[in-house]
């Protein structure tokens, strides 16, 4: 059996660059995101860089990088 030993955490937004009828939709990320910090903290900033752009975020994702290891 695998064990998963967290790495880092990435943080994604999902933005559409394209109007409301043609959407188009990139994904912009960071990295180097502590495993500990809390879901409600990364989306509160999450949120705050969202606030920063004019492309409309349509979702926030976190995503786990860890390496898988044999027991």
């Amino acid at each position: 059996m695998a064990t998963f030993i967290p790495l880092e955490d990435r943080l994604q937004l999902r933005v559409n660059v394209g109007t409301a009828l043609e959407p188009v939709y990139r994904t912009r990320s960071w990295g180097n995101v502590k495993p500990g910090v809390s879901d409600a903290i990364l989306h509160d900033f999450a949120e705050a860089l969202g606030d920063l752009t004019v492309e409309d975020v349509e979702k926030i994702f976190r995503v786990k990088v860890g390496e898988l290891e044999d027991e």
